[in-house]
C-alpha cells in the first residue's frame, strides 16, 4: 500500500522520466532522486515497462454496452411514436442489462442524454418530407448571393398582440423569458412562474395583422391589414398596391419579380391573390408546405422584431402608456430599421437549412448553429 501523502505520476512527471532516461541516458536511482520518487517504480516505469493499472473501481458498462443502449433507446422513443414516456425501468427491460437504473441513466448523462421536452414542430405528412426533400435537391447548392439577389423579396403574414401599458408589457417580456437557475422543488413564487403562452390574454386592444417582406438587404414590406381579417381580397389589395410599389421602388424597370412565399390557401394561394400576382407580374417561388423552417420571416425577422420591442419597452418609466396607433407606429418604424447586415445574413442562412434539409432527407433538421441540444 502506498505510503500516506502518495501522488500518482504526472504526465509530466513521465515525460521528465522518460526523456532523462532515453536522452540524457541516466539511471533510475538518479531520476528516482530528482523526481521524489522510490526507485521501483521508476524501474517499473522504464526498464520493465509495467503497463499502468487503471485505478479506481471495475466499470459496470462497458462503452460498447452503452452503444447498444444509446441504440434501444432511440428505438423505443421512435416506436413509442410521442404516444407514451418512455422510462429507464423500460429501457433497462429492453436492454436485459444487469445494472440498475441509476447506473444506466448516469452511463446516458456522460453523453449528455438527458430526460427533456419533446420538440413541437409541424406534423409533416410523406408527401411534404418528399416535397421538402426535392426543394433541398434542387436549392441546396445555391450560393447566400443567389438567395440575396435572385429572390426578390420574402413575404409573410403575422398578428401582432398589442401592447399599451406596464401590465401588458410585462406580460410580453415574461413570454419572451426561457427560466431561471433554481433548486428542486423551488420555483413557485415570485420571478420562477411566468403565464402560459397558449391561455387567451385579452390586451384590451385589437391585434395588428400585418404582411411584411425583405428583400434586397432591407425591410421592403410592411402592410397592416386595416380591418384585421386574411382573406383572398386582403392578398390580392396587397400584391397589387404595397407590394407592387415597393418592387417597383427598389428593382426600377424588372419585367418579373420572384418573391418567397408559404402555401397559404386563404390569401397566397388564393383564385384572388394568384390573378393578383398575375396582373402584377409576381412570380410565386413556393416552398413546401408545413415547412416554417425555410421562410426567412418566421425564421428570423418576427422574432427579431419582437426582441426589439421589448429591449425598448425595457427602459421605459413604468406608468408610461400608447395608444393602439402609436403601437402600430413603433412597431413598423423597429421593423424598417432592421440592419442590412442582419437581413442578409438571415437570407443567406438558406444555404445552410436547404443542406440540412437534404441531410435530413426532408425531415426535421437542427435549425440553430448546433446539431444537437
Amino acid at each position: 500500500m502506498p505510503a500516506a501523502g502518495w501522488k500518482k505520476m504526472s504526465e509530466e512527471e513521465i515525460r521528465l522520466a522518460r526523456a532523462w532516461y532515453n536522452d540524457d541516458k541516466e539511471v533510475p536511482s538518479e531520476i528516482a532522486e530528482r523526481l521524489g520518487r522510490d526507485k521501483s517504480v521508476i524501474t517499473r516505469l522504464l526498464v520493465k515497462k509495467v503497463v499502468r493499472q487503471k485505478q479506481g473501481p471495475p466499470t459496470l458498462l462497458t462503452d460498447a454496452q452503452v452503444d447498444f443502449m444509446v441504440k434501444r433507446l432511440d428505438e423505443l422513443v421512435r416506436k413509442a411514436n410521442c404516444k407514451y414516456h418512455v422510462t429507464a425501468d423500460m429501457l433497462k427491460r429492453s436492454t436485459r442489462l444487469k445494472v440498475t437504473v441509476r447506473t444506466m441513466q448516469t452511463a446516458l448523462r456522460k453523453r449528455n442524454i438527458y430526460f427533456r421536452k419533446l420538440r413541437e414542430k409541424p406534423c409533416l405528412t410523406e408527401q411534404d418530407i418528399a416535397d421538402r426533400y426535392a426543394f433541398a435537391k434542387k436549392y441546396r447548392s445555391r450560393a447566400k448571393a443567389w438567395w440575396n439577389k435572385t429572390i426578390h423579396a420574402f413575404i409573410d403574414g403575422k398578428h401582432f398582440k398589442v401592447y399599451l401599458n406596464k401590465t401588458q408589457r410585462e406580460r410580453a417580456a415574461q413570454h419572451a423569458t426561457f427560466g431561471a437557475y433554481r433548486a428542486p422543488g423551488k420555483g413557485l413564487c415570485g420571478g420562477y412562474v411566468k403565464p402560459k403562452k397558449s391561455l387567451n390574454f385579452n390586451t384590451g386592444a385589437k391585434s395588428a395583422l400585418v404582411l411584411g417582406g425583405v428583400g434586397g438587404g432591407r425591410m421592403l414590406l410592411w402592410h397592416t391589414v386595416s380591418d384585421g381579417r386574411w382573406s383572398g381580397q386582403a392578398a390580392a389589395n396587397m400584391y397589387a398596391g404595397p407590394l407592387r410599389r415597393a418592387l417597383n421602388k427598389k428593382y426600377p424597370g424588372k419585367r418579373k419579380c420572384f418573391v418567397l412565399e408559404d402555401n397559404d390557401p386563404t390569401g397566397f394561394r388564393s383564385a384572388k391573390g394568384i390573378k393578383a400576382k398575375a396582373d402584377s407580374k409576381i412570380e410565386p417561388f413556393a416552398i413546401p408546405k408545413r415547412s416554417p423552417d425555410l421562410s426567412v420571416m418566421d425564421y428570423a425577422i418576427w422574432s427579431q422584431v419582437n426582441r426589439r420591442l421589448r429591449k425598448q419597452e425595457a427602459s421605459w418609466k413604468k406608468g408610461k402608456k400608447e395608444t393602439r396607433c402609436q403601437y402600430v407606429a413603433r412597431l413598423r418604424r423597429t421593423a424598417m430599421r432592421l440592419p442590412t447586415e442582419f437581413i442578409v445574413k438571415s437570407i443567406g442562412d438558406m444555404v445552410r437549412r436547404c443542406k440540412r434539409l437534404h441531410e435530413a432527407k426532408g425531415g426535421y433538421f437542427e435549425e440553430g448553429g448546433k446539431r444537437g441540444c
